[in-house]
């Protein structure tokens, strides 16, 4: 099994991070250029990355619609793309996106550690899920995502941060990474290193939404979950509880904008909530976007998928979902103190 659009994201956001976004927009004659936000991090594994700290509002600009391999890899990527969407970056001392963190003391802290969707991709620091969740619970919630980390990558980064963050609860916000042939191994091997690292903390799995425009990650969602719980249940001093929100996402999705349909083949581009299809056809190759839909997101910038921007990563309104879910979810499992 393997879900394209999420490993097509990771890539373009290694493009964005590494040697900066240039984007010539069809309807203005400057670029705008990324700025570097991250760092070599070799300890962590290959090609792996860290943001860099004390960083003050730095620009970043990705595209604003969903979007697939094919298009990344055009040498006339950027004329391709012309929809694009700039927000800002700032990190404290120790390279973590918000301000400086508060001394530990005896309150309740919560750390969320995953790729650009905890990192919160696309939107301001306050809009990213730890934001919001903190305001929520009225809690330390400390967002440790890096943009592009894969899940061990990531469990190298809790190895190396974790115990100076103090948590008593991690969140792990990160799906399996299919691009590899031992995808479900990594996966485990990563989730026992993040319990074992964090431990006395205890953690909680966080598997983020998957975008309608996401083909073969919609395809293999129920069985993607099935072997994480199957995982989750069997680490040492497990279960680990595990949360896929893409249910929430579907459950609670507004009546407006486009989603996408699969009938065989075809793709379709349907409008909320009349059912009209927009556009369709068949993709070039497997996970790719049928061309007539990315035409049409090109040649009308109001064509959005509700709480999604790019079919990878929630927009405002879908982190605020994100955030409320989490909320329910947390009282529920009693993974936070009751008050």
């Amino acid at each position: 099994m393997r879900r394209l659009i999420p490993v097509i994201s990771v890539a373009l956001v290694v493009v964005a991070l590494i040697i900066g976004w240039r984007v010539q927009h069809t309807r203005t004659v400057e670029a705008v250029v990324s700025d570097v936000i991250t760092r070599p991090a070799p300890e962590l594994g290959p090609r792996t990355h860290l943001l860099l700290p004390n960083l003050k509002d730095r620009t970043v600009v990705v595209p604003d619609r969903p979007h697939d391999g094919n298009e990344t890899r055009s040498e006339d990527r950027l004329a391709k793309i012309g929809r694009q969407r700039v927000f800002s970056v700032s990190t404290n001392s120790i390279g973590l996106r918000g301000p400086e963190l508060p001394p530990k003391g005896d309150a309740f802290r919560i750390v969320g550690y995953g790729d650009s969707v905890t990192f919160g991709w696309g939107v301001s620091y306050a809009e990213s899920w730890p934001a919001r969740l903190g305001t929520l619970l009225d809690m330390d919630v400390v967002n440790a995502g890096v943009p592009a980390m894969k899940p061990l990558p990531l469990a190298a980064w809790v190895e190396q941060s974790v115990q100076a963050l103090q948590p008593d609860l991690v969140i792990f916000a990160a799906r399996p990474y299919h691009a590899t042939p031992s995808a479900w191994q990594d996966y485990e091997r990563a989730l026992n290193t993040v319990v074992r690292a964090s431990r006395p903390a205890r953690v909680a799995i966080v598997l983020p939404p998957i975008s309608t425009f996401d083909p073969l990650g919609n395809q293999n969602q129920a069985s993607e979950l099935r072997h994480v719980q199957e995982i989750a249940g069997r680490v040492a001093q497990g279960p680990v509880p595990v949360l896929d929100l893409t249910g929430a996402f579907r459950k609670n999705m507004p009546e407006r904008g486009v989603i996408m349909n699969t009938d065989g083949k075809v793709q379709k581009m349907v409008r909320l909530p009349q059912g009209v299809v927009v556009a369709e056809g068949v993709p070039l190759h497997p996970g790719a976007l049928a061309p007539a839909l990315i035409e049409a997101f090109e040649s009308d910038e109001s064509i959005a998928e509700p709480l999604f921007f790019d079919g990878g990563h929630p927009d405002a309104e879908g982190f605020e979902l994100f955030a409320a879910e989490l909320e329910v979810w947390l009282r529920k499992r009693t993974l936070i103190p009751v008050r």
